[in-house]
C-alpha cells in the first residue's frame, strides 16, 4: 500500500462534507482570440477559464521565494545596464514578458506571483504557470495557452539571476542603479550588500547541488531528482544524499491531469484523495521553497508552502480543457484526411492513449501504464527513480506516514522520504490541508500504485497538437517525426524558438540567440521508441497526424 493510500484515510471523514458547500455563478470564459491581459498582443484560446482565473492562476504563488519581490524589477543583466526584465533578454530564457495587470503589478513574467513570509517580507517566486503555460507564434501572431508546455530553461535563467545578483554586489554602478530603483529602500546600503550577496550565494549553492552533466535546455527539468535533493540534502540535512538529477523531462501539459487516475511521467503519483495537495506540496519545496524536518513529527514541519491558495489553484486546473485547433490562425483541418485518421487512430493509438470528452467537466479518465522496455523511450527518467536510495538520518524508526506506516530503517527510497515530508508539512496547517482538500476534491478513478513503476504512463491526446516537443524527455520535435521512424528523427535541433509548423505540427528547430542544443545521443536524451503507427503508409500517416491535429 503506497504512502498517498494510508494517507488518504486522514481525510475521509472530511471529504464526506463536500457536498454541502455552495455553488457561485462562475465568470464568463475566454473565447478563442481574446487578448491576453498585459500580453503584449498575446493571444488566448477557449480552455474553460475566465480572464479572472487566467490571471489569478498565472500569478498564484504556493510558497516558492526565488529572490525579494522587489528585487527582480531592479536589477539589471550580466554585463549590461539593460533591465533583467527586458522582454528579448527573457524570451531567450524561455519566460514569457508581461506588463502590469491588476494580478500582477510587478509586470513580472508569467509564472512569477508574490509570496510573504512570516517577518513579513514579500517575495517572488515560480509558480505553476511558470513551467505549464505554452506559447506558440504563427507569423506575427502570438497565442498563449494555459496548462501547456513552457519552455523555460531553468537552468539558464537561475544562471542569469545569480550572476546579476552577484555583479550589483560588486560593481558601484550597478549597486547604485539597484538601490535608486527600489521603492521601498530601507535600512544602511551595507546590510542590503550583504543580503544581494547572501542571496547570491544561495542560488550559486543550489545550481551546486543539482548540476548535472546532460543540459536541460528550453523546456525540461529533472523535477524528481531536484525534489529528491531538496528533501534528503537540505531538508535532512545529509550531504551523502545528493543524488546527480540527470534525467531532465518535459513540463507536462495540464489541461485533463487533474481527471486522470495517475499523473508523472512514470504514472508515480495517484490523484485520489489528497494526491494533488501532497504533490504541490514537495512542487512548492523544490522550487525554491524551504522544508525543516525535525525529529519531532508530531504537529508537523515547518516549511515555506502557502497552504492559502493550494486548493483554489487545484480547483482552476480541474476546471481547464484542452486548447483546440484555431483553424482561424493556422488553417482548417482537412474533414476526409481527419475522418481516415480517425479510424487508424481507433486501430494503432486509443488503446493506450484514451479519447478525452472536454465536454464532460467531470470526465474520469484512466492512464495507460506502458513497461519501459516495451515502449522502447529512453530508460534513465525510470532508472534514476526506482534507484534514488537516501539515509534517513532522525527520521530512522519514525512512521513513514508520519502517523502511520512502518518505521523507516537507516535507508529508504527518496520517494517515500519525499512523501513523509510532504505529509509532515500538511499536518503543520490540518484546517487549511482540509479546506484545500475540500476546495478541490473530485472523484476519479483509484489506482493501485506499484512499488516498482518500471513503466511509462500513456495520456489522453487532447491538445497533443500544441504539447511540443514530444515523449516525456522532449527528444521528438514534431508529430509528423513522432510517427516516423526513430532513424528518421532528428539527431540534433535546437529549443528555444516558440514559431509553430502546422504542417509538421511542432516547433520550429534552427539555431537562433539563446536557442538549445538538444543531442538525443547524450544519456536520458535518446529520442527512440514508441514506434506505434511508424509503419504506416505515407498516406495513412499524413490522415493520422490530421486526426491528431483535431484533438
Amino acid at each position: 500500500m503506497s504512502l498517498y493510500t494510508r494517507y488518504r484515510a486522514l481525510f475521509a471523514l472530511s471529504l464526506t462534507i463536500i457536498g454541502l458547500s455552495g455553488c457561485t455563478e462562475q465568470p464568463a470564459e475566454l473565447s478563442d482570440g481574446t487578448p491576453v491581459p498585459g500580453g503584449h498582443g498575446a493571444l488566448a484560446l477557449d480552455q474553460g477559464w475566465s480572464t479572472q482565473t487566467l490571471e489569478r492562476s498565472w500569478y498564484a504563488s504556493f510558497g516558492s521565494r526565488l529572490v525579494p519581490y522587489d528585487w527582480l524589477a531592479a536589477l539589471e543583466q550580466p554585463d549590461s545596464e539593460q533591465p533583467f526584465l527586458q522582454p528579448d533578454h527573457l524570451r531567450q530564457l524561455g519566460l514569457m514578458a508581461q506588463l502590469p495587470t491588476e494580478h500582477n503589478p510587478g509586470g513580472y513574467p508569467v509564472g512569477f506571483g508574490r509570496d510573504v513570509d512570516t517577518d513579513g517580507r514579500a517575495w517572488v517566486g515560480l509558480g505553476c504557470a511558470a513551467c505549464h503555460t505554452g506559447e506558440l507564434r504563427y507569423g506575427e501572431q502570438v497565442i498563449r495557452l494555459a496548462g501547456g508546455q513552457s519552455l523555460l530553461d531553468y537552468t539558464h535563467f537561475t544562471h542569469r539571476l545569480e550572476q546579476a545578483l552577484l555583479q550589483t554586489a560588486a560593481d558601484e554602478g550597478k549597486f547604485s542603479r539597484f538601490v535608486a530603483a527600489l521603492t521601498d529602500q530601507q535600512g544602511d546600503t551595507a546590510t542590503l550588500r550583504n543580503d544581494i550577496q547572501a542571496q547570491a550565494q544561495r542560488l550559486s549553492r543550489l545550481a551546486e547541488l543539482n548540476a548535472s552533466p546532460v543540459p536541460y535546455g528550453h523546456g525540461r527539468l529533472d523535477a524528481f531528482g531536484q525534489i529528491f535533493n531538496a528533501v534528503s540534502v537540505d531538508g535532512l540535512g545529509i550531504a551523502e544524499n545528493k543524488h546527480v538529477p540527470d534525467a531532465p523531462v518535459s513540463y507536462p501539459v495540464l489541461w485533463s491531469a487533474p481527471h486522470l487516475d495517475l499523473v508523472q511521467w512514470n504514472g508515480s503519483a495517484p490523484n485520489a484523495g489528497p494526491g494533488p495537495l501532497l504533490q504541490n506540496v514537495t512542487t512548492a519545496i523544490a522550487v525554491f521553497g524551504s522544508v525543516q524536518i525535525t525529529d519531532a513529527t508530531i504537529g508537523g514541519y515547518a516549511s515555506s508552502v502557502d497552504f492559502s491558495k493550494l486548493g483554489e489553484i487545484q480547483e482552476e486546473y480541474y476546471q481547464l480543457r484542452a486548447p483546440r485547433w484555431p483553424e482561424w490562425l493556422l488553417g482548417p483541418i482537412d474533414s476526409a484526411k481527419r475522418d481516415r485518421g480517425s479510424a487508424l487512430y481507433a486501430t494503432h493509438c486509443q488503446s493506450c492513449h484514451q479519447v478525452a470528452d472536454d465536454s464532460d467537466s467531470k470526465r474520469k479518465l484512466k492512464a495507460q501504464l506502458t513497461k519501459v522496455d516495451e515502449v522502447g523511450t529512453d530508460p534513465k527518467m525510470v532508472q534514476n527513480f526506482l534507484g534514488a536510495r537516501v539515509r534517513t538520518g532522525i527520521l530512522e524508526g519514525k512512521k513513514q506516514a508520519v502517523l502511520a506506516g512502518e518505521p523507516f530503517g537507516a535507508e529508504a527510497r527518496a520517494i517515500d522520504v519525499v512523501v513523509h515530508a510532504a505529509i509532515g508539512v500538511t499536518l503543520r496547517h490540518p484546517l487549511a490541508a482540509i479546506r484545500d482538500s475540500l476546495a478541490s476534491y473530485h472523484s476519479v478513478i483509484k489506482a493501485a500504485i506499484d512499488d516498482n513503476p518500471d513503466y511509462y504512463k500513456a495520456r489522453p491526446l487532447d491538445g497533443i497538437w500544441a504539447s511540443a516537443p514530444y515523449l516525456h524527455n522532449g527528444s521528438v520535435p514534431t508529430l509528423a517525426e513522432l510517427l516516423s521512424p526513430p532513424s528518421q528523427r532528428s539527431a540534433r535541433f535546437h529549443l528555444g524558438s516558440h514559431a509553430f509548423d502546422p504542417t509538421r505540427v511542432g516547433l520550429e528547430t534552427t539555431a537562433q540567440p539563446g536557442s538549445s542544443l538538444f543531442d538525443t545521443s547524450l544519456p536520458g536524451n535518446s529520442n527512440a521508441g514508441h514506434e506505434y503507427g511508424t509503419q504506416l503508409a505515407d498516406a495513412d500517416r499524413a490522415d493520422l497526424l490530421e486526426y491528431l491535429k483535431s484533438l
